[in-house]
Order: C-alpha cells, then sequence, then structure tokens
C-alpha cells in the first residue's frame, strides 16, 4: 500500500511520507493542512511524534519515510493515541493538535485481462464494476482494462455473455486475471430471437450469431462480409467490384423464382433495413434465424430467413471515448491478362493467314508499334492504386440507471479505375433510461449518407476490349488521316485505329465527359418505453421508422462511348422510400417448482411507400449533368411511380421448460397484406419446437464424455409478402390508334389482374443437435432440415386468345434439403500462447418440384425442370474440339477441325434443338455444392493473429468473360484473353477453339465450374504493454496490419468467379494491404 501525506503549516514546515505496507490492502491517501499552532516540545506526560509514528510502523507493518529534521521535538498527548483499524485513523488524530487534517482517498489504477478460462483468448467487452456503485469500465478488443479502484477493500464484478459472473477482492493487487469460465450449466449466452432475448441454452431453433469480435477482426467496409463462411446455411456473394459495393444473401438456398431471396434484416426492431448502409464498426451482435420455427415470428417476412442486427450500447461506467481508424492501399490483383500487341497480332493476322482466313487489317501506326516491340497496357492507363480510409469515434458511458452511445464514422473508398469511389458517413447515438421502478425507455438512431461515384460503365470494358496496338495520344499517331482519327483534348479518338466501335478509354473516364453519381440518405430510428408493474409482467410499446431518399444521375458526353460525337444526354433517377412498424408486446414470466412459462404477444402495424421519379433527355447543348435538363432538346422520357402497402399482425409465443431440461415453444402469428385480394389477404403461421438437454441427464453426465448436449426438433410455416403490390389488380397503358385520320390515344389493359393470388408459403423441418467434449473445448451445432416451398408466383403462360400471353398465379413447387455444420475448437491454451479454430460447412440441394400446375415438367425458355435446381444450366455439352484426324465426322454435322465439338445425346447424327429431338441437355447449375469456412485465431502475449479462408465448391456458370469478347477468337476487331489455348493446325488443342472455325455452337464451351478458394483476410494484431496505457492513460490501444484477399485459387477463367464478372459495370479485383488501431480512453 501507498500512503501520501503532505502537512503544509504557516511555517512553512511540511512533513511528507510515503506508507509502504502488506497489511490488508493498498490505498493512497492525501492531506493537506494549514498549521494553526507553534511547534511544541515533549513534556513528562507527552509522547514524541516520531515515536508514535514508529509505534504504527510496527503495528501495521509500514514503512515511513520523511524527513526526520520537521518532525523532531513534536510531541503528542497519550490520549492521541487510538486502536482503530485503518492506519489513516491512527495517523490522523495524533497529527490533529498540529494540523487540522482533511483526509481524501485517491483512487488507484488497476490493471487487468478477462480471459476465456477454456481457450486462453481475451474476452472484448467483459463488464468490471466496482460492487454497490456504478463505477466501472469495459474490456479491449484483447480482454485488457484499467480501473480506479478506491481502496483495498474494493470488491469487482466481472461478467460476459455466456460466462459465469465472478467477484474479485482487489486487495493489494495492482494486476489482476479474471479466468471466466463459460457458464457450461446454463450456457448463458444470451442470443436475439425476435421480440425478445433467450438463452442460448433454452433455443430450440435454428439461431448462429455473429460477435463484435468476429466483425472486429474481418474489418469489412460491408457489414453483410463478415456473414461470409461465418454463419452455417448462409450464402454470401459480393455483387461486384467496385468501391462501396455490397454483397447479397440467400439462408438455406433459394426459396422463390421471381421475386427476392434476401433475409429480412431487423436493426434495432426497425424491420426491412439494409446491412450495406450499416458502418460495422457500429455492431453488436448479429443474430440469423434460420429454420422456420425461428422465423415464424416475423410470418409473411421471414420465409427467407432473418437477420437480426444489434447496434453497440453504452454501458454504466465513466464515459469512454473509443477512436478506431485504418488507412489501406487498394491494389489491383487476380486480374486475368490479356495479350499484348504482338500475341494480338498473331492470333488476328498470322495464326488465320494460316488456317486460310481473312486475316485482320492494321494501320501504318499499328504495325510500326507491333514492329517496333511496344504495346499499349489500356487498363494500365485508366486504373490506379486506390486509398482507402476509416474513421470512427464513439462515446459510451452512464451509470445503473441510464446508459449512453454516440457514434460517428466516415469511410472512403477509392476505386482501381480513376475518378471512381465511395464516401459513406455514419451517425448513431442510443440511450437507455430506467425511470422509478417500474418505467424504462430508450432510443436508438442511426443516419447514413454515402456517395457514390463509378464513372462511366463503359471505360474498364472499353479498355479491356481495346487493341493494344493503338495509341492514346493525337500526337503520336503516325498518319492520323488513314483512319480519320479526332484529337479531342490531346487524346487520339480512335487511338490510330480503323475501327469506329471502341473510342478511346481515356476519354471515357474523364468525369467531365462521362459521370455516374448516386447519393442516398437513410435515416432509421427506434423508441420505446416500457412498464413492469409487477415482476415478470412487462408492457413495452415502440415505433420504429425508416427513411430513405436515393438520387442517381447519369450523364454522358459528346465523346463518351455511348454518344461518340453526337450530342449530350442525361438521366436523373430519384426516389424515397420510408415506412414506420408500431409494435405493442406483452411478456409475462412465471416460475413454479420445476417448471418455467415465458409468453409474448404482439400487435404490429406496418405501412411502407415507395416513390419513384425519372426523366431522360437527349440532345443537351452543354456539359451540364443532369442540372438542366430543360434545354434538353428531346424529352425522352419522364415517369413517376407511387406504391403504398401496409400489413397488420398479431403474434403469441409461449416458451415453457421442465426441471431446464426438456424444453418447448410454440408460436402463431397472423398476418394481413394490402398487396392480395379480399379473401386472400390473411394468413396464420404456426411453428413449434422441442429440445432435450440430455447433457443434464445423470446418466449422460455419469459417462463423462459431454460437456454439453442437446436435441431439438421443430417445424414451422412461413409466407412470402415480397408480392408487387397491386399484382392481384390489371394495369393500364397508353395505346395510340386512327381516329377519324386523326392520331388519337387511348389506354388498355396491360395485364390480367388475379385475385385469387396468395402467398408463397413455405413448410420446414428442423433437426438440431448441439454438442461439446472437453469442457467444451470442442464444441458443435449440427443441422439437418427440409424446407418445401408451395404456391411459388410465376408468369403462368396462357393462350393468346385471351389477348395476354400470361398472367401471374400461384403455380410451382421448390424443395431445399441441407446439412450444416458448426464447430469451435481450442486447440492449443497456455499461459502465454493459445489456438482456437472456428469451422462451418453449408450443403443444401435445391430442387424444382412442381411447375405451372398442370402436368408441365419442362420450361425451355426460363430454364426451369422439374427435379433439378431452379438455376439450372441448359445447353449443348460440350466435348471438346474437333481435330484434323475427324474432319469427315465434323462434316457430317457440318461442322470443321478447330470448331466446338458438342455431344450428340441420341446418336442420330443430328444437333438438334426442337421441342421432338433437342440434344441439349442440363449440364449443372449456378447454386453452389457446398460452402466451408475456417478462421484461425492464435494469441500469444501481446500479439494476436488470426486468418479466414472462404472454400465454393461446384457453381457453374456461362462465363461472362468467355462469352464476351474476351474470348471471341474468331473475330478481329478486340482484344482477347492471353491464356486462351486456342486451336491452331500447329497446335491441335481440345481445351479451345480455333481463329478461323465457324462456332455454332461456341456456348458450349463457356460453362464452367466456378469452384474457389479464397484466403480473404489475414491480420497481425500487437497490443500494447498496460505500464505504457496507464502512462499514456489509455484504456485500451491496439494497433494491427491485415491483407485482404491476398490468394484465390481457382480453375475458372475470369475476373472474379464469385460473382460471374463480364468486368462491365465493374471495377478491378483487388486486395487490400491495411494499417489500423484500435484505442480507447
Amino acid at each position: 500500500m501507498k500512503l501520501n501525506l503532505q502537512l503544509i503549516s504557516k511555517l512553512s514546515m511540511t512533513l511528507a511520507f510515503w506508507v509502504l505496507t502488506n497489511y490488508s490492502g493498498w490505498s493512497q491517501i492525501m492531506a493537506m493542512a494549514q498549521s494553526n499552532h507553534k511547534s511544541e516540545r515533549a513534556t513528562t506526560n507527552e509522547l514524541l511524534l516520531n515515536n508514535v509514528l514508529n509505534e504504527q510502523k510496527d503495528r501495521y507493518h509500514a514503512d515511513f519515510m520523511f524527513e526526520r529534521k520537521i518532525i523532531e521535538g513534536l510531541a503528542v498527548s497519550p490520549n492521541a493515541l487510538m486502536n482503530a483499524q485503518k492506519l489513516e485513523k491512527n495517523i490522523e488524530k495524533p497529527l490533529k493538535p498540529f494540523v487540522p487534517l482533511e483526509v481524501k482517498r485517491i483512487d488507484r489504477p488497476i490493471n487487468g485481462k478477462v480471459i476465456d478460462a477454456e481457450t486462453g483468448e481475451g474476452l472484448p467487452g467483459a463488464s468490471i464494476i466496482v460492487k454497490g456503485t456504478s463505477q466501472g469500465t469495459t474490456t479491449d478488443i484483447n480482454g485488457d482494462f484499467t480501473l480506479n479502484v478506491p481502496d483495498e477493500n474494493t470488491v469487482l464484478e466481472i461478467s460476459y455473455v455466456g460466462f459465469i459472473t465472478v467477484e474479485l477482492a482487489v486487495g493489494s493487487q495492482s494486476q489482476v486475471t479474471i479466468n471466466l469460465k463459460s457458464d457450461a450449466q446454463a450456457l448463458s449466452e444470451v442470443v436475439v430471437i425476435g421480440y425478445g432475448e433467450q438463452r442460448k441454452s433454452d433455443l430450440t431453433g435454428a439461431v448462429a450469431s455473429i460477435q463484435t469480435k468476429d466483425i472486429t477482426r474481418a474489418n469489412p467496409t460491408m457489414a453483410a462480409r463478415a456473414i461470409q463462411g461465418q454463419v452455417a446455411g448462409a450464402t454470401v456473394t459480393k455483387n461486384d467490384n467496385r468501391p462501396g459495393s455490397g454483397y447479397s444473401i440467400t439462408i438455406r438456398g433459394e426459396n422463390t423464382i421471381n421475386n427476392s431471396t434476401q433475409p429480412l434484416v431487423v436493426i434495432d426492431g426497425i424491420m426491412g433495413g439494409d446491412l450495406n448502409t450499416l458502418n460495422p464498426n457500429d455492431i453488436q451482435t448479429m443474430d440469423v434465424l434460420k429454420d422456420a420455427s425461428s422465423t415464424a415470428i416475423y410470418g409473411s417476412r421471414g420465409a427467407n430467413g432473418v437477420i437480426i442486427v444489434t447496434t453497440k450500447k453504452g454501458a454504466s461506467g465513466k464515459p469512454r471515448i473509443s477512436y478506431d481508424s485504418y488507412i489501406a492501399s487498394r491494389q489491383p490483383a487476380h486480374v486475368p491478362r490479356l495479350m499484348n500487341a504482338q500475341e494480338f497480332y498473331k492470333s488476328v493476322y498470322t495464326d488465320r493467314v494460316l488456317e486460310g482466313a481473312t486475316p485482320a487489317t492494321f494501320t501504318a501506326g499499328e504495325l510500326a508499334v507491333i514492329e517496333s516491340g511496344q504495346s499499349t497496357d489500356w487498363v494500365d492507363l485508366i486504373t490506379k492504386p486506390g486509398l482507402q480510409t476509416s474513421q470512427n469515434l464513439s462515446l459510451s458511458g452512464g451509470n445503473d440507471r441510464t446508459t449512453y452511445r454516440f457514434a460517428g464514422g466516415f469511410l472512403s473508398e477509392d476505386g482501381n479505375v480513376k475518378y471512381t469511389g465511395f464516401k459513406r458517413y455514419n451517425l448513431n447515438a442510443g440511450l437507455d433510461s430506467k425511470i422509478g421502478q417500474m418505467f424504462r425507455v430508450g432510443f436508438t438512431s442511426y443516419l447514413t449518407y454515402s456517395d457514390l461515384n463509378v464513372g462511366s460503365q463503359e471505360s474498364l470494358r472499353g479498355a479491356f476490349r481495346a487493341r493494344p496496338s493503338g495509341l492514346p495520344y493525337y500526337d503520336d499517331l503516325l498518319n492520323p488521316t488513314e483512319n480519320k482519327d479526332l484529337n479531342i483534348n490531346g487524346y487520339a479518338v480512335w487511338m490510330g485505329i480503323n475501327d469506329k466501335q471502341v473510342p478511346n478509354p481515356l476519354l471515357d473516364i474523364d468525369p467531365a465527359i462521362s459521370k455516374l453519381q448516386t447519393t442516398s440518405l437513410v435515416g432509421t430510428a427506434n423508441t420505446f418505453v416500457e412498464f413492469s408493474p409487477v415482476k415478470g409482467l412487462s408492457f413495452r410499446s415502440s415505433i420504429s421508422a425508416s427513411y430513405g431518399n436515393n438520387r442517381m444521375g447519369d450523364f454522358r458526353g459528346t465523346w463518351s462511348k455511348a454518344q461518340v460525337g453526337k450530342k449530350p444526354r442525361a438521366q436523373y433517377d430519384s426516389g424515397i422510400q420510408g415506412n414506420y412498424t408500431i409494435d405493442n408486446i406483452v411478456n409475462y414470466d412465471l416460475a413454479v417448482s420445476k417448471h418455467k412459462i415465458h409468453f409474448t404477444g404482439l400487435q404490429s402495424s406496418f405501412y411502407q411507400r415507395n416513390e419513384a421519379y425519372r426523366v431522360f433527355v437527349t440532345d443537351l447543348p452543354y456539359d451540364s449533368d443532369w442540372y438542366a435538363l430543360n434545354t434538353a432538346g428531346t424529352i425522352n422520357t419522364i415517369s413517376s411511380s407511387l406504391a403504398e402497402r401496409s400489413l397488420l399482425s398479431y403474434m403469441g409465443r409461449i416458451n415453457y421448460s421442465f426441471n431446464d431440461k426438456y424444453l418447448l415453444t410454440l408460436t402463431g402469428r397472423s398476418d394481413g397484406a394490402s398487396q392480395l385480394a379480399p379473401g386472400n389477404k390473411w394468413a396464420f403461421f404456426p411453428s413449434v419446437a422441442v429440445a432435450w438437454r440430455a447433457g443434464e441427464e445423470q446418466f449422460i453426465r455419469d459417462l463423462n464424455l459431454f460437456s454439453n448436449l442437446k436435441a431439438r426438433i421443430s417445424y414451422g410455416e412461413v409466407g412470402n409478402s415480397t408480392v408487387n403490390p397491386y399484382s392481384t389488380q390489371a394495369g393500364l397503358l397508353n395505346t395510340g390508334y386512327d381516329f377519324g385520320g386523326t392520331a388519337a390515344y387511348g389506354f388498355a389493359p396491360a395485364n390480367l389482374g388475379n385475385k385469387d393470388l396468395r402467398w408463397e408459403r413455405s413448410k420446414e423441418l428442423n433437426l438440431g443437435l448441439d454438442f461439446g467434449f472437453f469442457n467444451n473445448r470442442i464444441a458443435a451445432s449440427l443441422e439437418v432440415y427440409d424446407r418445401k416451398t408451395d404456391d411459388l408466383i410465376l408468369n403462368q403462360k396462357i393462350p393468346t386468345v385471351t389477348g395476354f400471353s400470361d398472367v401471374i398465379a400461384n403455380v410451382g413447387k421448390i424443395q431445399n434439403r441441407g446439412v450444416e455444420l458448426t464447430l469451435s475448437t481450442v486447440n492449443i491454451t497456455k499461459n502465454n500462447f493459445s489456438w482456437s479454430t472456428n469451422f462451418t460447412f453449408t450443403k443444401n440441394n435445391n430442387e424444382l418440384l412442381e411447375l405451372y400446375g398442370d402436368g408441365q415438367t419442362v420450361d425451355k425458355g426460363n430454364k426451369l425442370f422439374v427435379g433439378y435446381p431452379i438455376r439450372s444450366n441448359f445447353d449443348y455439352e460440350f466435348a471438346g474440339i474437333w481435330q484434323t484426324a475427324d474432319k469427315e465426322l465434323a462434316a457430317k454435322y457440318k461442322q470443321v477441325p478447330g470448331a466446338v465439338r458438342v455431344v450428340d445425346q441420341n446418336n442420330d447424327g443430328i444437333i438438334s434443338s426442337s421441342d421432338a429431338i433437342d440434344d441439349r441437355t442440363i449440364l449443372g447449375s449456378a447454386l453452389p455444392n457446398y460452402l466451408m469456412g475456417m478462421t484461425n485465431r492464435f494469441n500469444y502475449k501481446s500479439f494476436d493473429f488470426s486468418f479466414f479462408m472462404y472454400y465454393r465448391n461446384g457453381s457453374e456458370y456461362s462465363n461472362s468473360t468467355l462469352s464476351g469478347t474476351f474470348g471471341d477468337l474468331g473475330g478481329t476487331r478486340y482484344n482477347r484473353l492471353s491464356s486462351l489455348d486456342y486451336w491452331r493446325s500447329d497446335n491441335p488443342s481440345n481445351t479451345y477453339f480455333g481463329v478461323a472455325a465457324a462456332n455454332p455452337y461456341r456456348n458450349a464451351i463457356n460453362y464452367q465450374d466456378a469452384s474457389f478458394l479464397r484466403v480473404s483476410d489475414i491480420t497481425l494484431g500487437y497490443t500494447l504493454p498496460l505500464n505504457l496505457m496507464n502512462r499514456w492513460k489509455l484504456a485500451a490501444a491496439r494497433v494491427y496490419t491485415q491483407v485482404t484477399n491476398p490468394f484465390i485459387f481457382t480453375k475458372y477463367d475470369g475476373f472474379d468467379p464469385e460473382f460471374n464478372s463480364a468486368i462491365y459495370q465493374d471495377d478491378l479485383p483487388y486486395m487490400n494491404l491495411t494499417l489500423g488501431v484500435n484505442i480507447s480512453f
């Protein structure tokens, strides 16, 4: 213990001493006083102060250090001696005759680390509270904390979701390590299940969770990426490589054909949110509800699964400021190489001459480039490394009655195509407060503004297409009159090439010539009041609202790819989306002996309004972007639309448990939707789930094998309410006709209405098993499910005598069956080192069971086939390349050597594609066979290291790179992939067709297996030592470096196997090199 005492007298006498002791604890005391008395010498009945201090030293085992000359000769009365338990009391009275002391405590710091007792990993966000007070803090990303405590009698309460809360007497310690044990008996981790929370041990459905530590480790720019490979059953696919691009998500396969397969996103109680607008730094947890028994609570909106997002909230304790920042370099990576000028010349000239075909023509300037060994890399000219930065600042804190958190974030992400980029601004605020003993109120609000500039949609594709034998600058052309080239801003419009299809890409990237900008403002808010009149009973009312304003401006100038010499054109789209939800919820808990019942009741009202506006004009007199549309010579399109829909819902849920072993969940929800016709508006969605915590049975415990064992079975029904508003009604279209020789306009039905249109409805059976071994050092969840979706909403063909070709109707059935596995292992845990692994496996089989309901099993036009997945590939089967030795057989099929060979399925000597005879077949599916994700985490002292790998198997694409111009070896206009091993007389390749042969079945070669293994990220972090953090007054400080997308392994020929890019409206594949910090104080 340290004790600091200072006496200041009028005589400038100062007594200062330090007390070093090993009695009951460590504390610090500061005393300051003003002397009112002169120094007095000891008399016969008095005791020397020096002797008194020495006596206290012996009694309390303390060492005093002071200047003896200051107290020499000073005396105190024997009556001043006390027999107090605390040292400071025994000092205060003897010194009182000399100085009136005011004794105050100065809190001293204590440093600590909260770790998982099983894994040895630090626990971020653990709560440390001084017992009996609101003073406290939370741990940083590595589980470290610093907290000032009053004295040696302080008791700390340490808690963390899913772990047993412990109390720690501080005593004389200044450095502590707290080991928290997983609540193996209760598995008390809380997950959000919709309109409430539930202990993980009490779950009866299939629910997966992503924690803030998982999001922090992955460091994604978009929240959805944190789910990829981390949640079994979820398929997360990047939309494209442009900056700010989002992800699409499906859960347990695709349940519909024409409607959306995106899951419902609930953000702090606000339904219908968009994960791509969220700042990942603001997210505390994402809970994914997968089976129908879990999602049935959302009724008609839960058919595709539910993702419940809980943003970070304040914690009781002193205010904490957190700052998270990183800077990254975005480098083009894994970009397929196209031919250089010399390779291109060989392909379109030399090899065509070899095969007896007409060669390509070149200008004198092109030939000079080729002969000189030069080549123009157009992609390199219009791209660059990009800079990405992120800044996040938050303030949180509160007391035992009110907590708060306010946060702001900024993300800037450059594209690799010049002049493109994305910016996002986020503001987040939340407050939760208890009022009296019965009321609780709170609110959460979120505001996002984003600005996306992607420039020309054609420039990158144009750069890949452009001949490498061309030149970018007009002054470099050998003879610009040969190809009638033009000089615009110093650039050669036609690059010295005698072709007018692809203009100079350097012109198209200029923002003054081409611009495509999208801005979005999204605001969401939720506020609630909760009344708890008696224990176990609460009434909660909340209102949630969301407002979005999106604007898209598209300008194409005179020398853009779209216009090429014509006057500019522009398009302006705007949209307003707004919705609100009013929820009234009652919760009641009852526990009688071994019986526990929890009831939730809900009445909910939802309203949504979408407005859309579009103006498209041409012949603008000058470059004005989309800000002077009224000056256009031609107004091509003016349109607007309004769509409204509402939903009224009633729901009840009962959770029952007996002896904490046998669990039952019953749910029923009734929804009424405005977009359906009377008689079909309302639907009821029930679910039932039971679970048995077998690990609590004595005969299982006696096996000494399982640390956790729970079996689950559930059945539920959900609907799909994504039917477009007014789908049951007939629309009108404007028609022109002749009225007595005068042009007139009228209206006619645009479609047939269908008053019998119903919900798409899914019914699902789920079997689950949760198990753990070795005190849960090996823990896993296994799910097996079977989901059938009835009444698919499709465009059903009808006789043309009706005047229409089809009508929207409920005709079809889909089945999704699958297996999911989540496995967590603690491989090594020692004092300074730990290694843990998380693994997920997803296998889903999709099958179309019924089509159109009239016995029809095949719809070739839409590639729908009963008995096969809904995204099947239907085409001729590739059988190699016709070789010279097969010339006669090739002629029988009207083919020549070097052409694509396909399978004659019925061996009739004819390749057919009629209804009666069809050699086309089902080749595969764009849906994956299975998915795997694996995260490895290592901790050594203050270092953390992790990496994540993602594997997708079996997706078959009609390769957009090959099917476009980059794989078209038969033409001479565009550049092509250099990696193609194409057929020649002197190179009898069997993998790709030649440069001269006609290829009526070229499409067959485009189908490729897009399986890939991606090392998604590698992260290395270092947490500053506690002594440095204490010196700098920091609660947490970590620096890290990360590389994202460093490696990808695939046999796919293209730009990105994840989403089958054709590089149109896209950016280059890339990897990020990141340096960042996480600081709080």
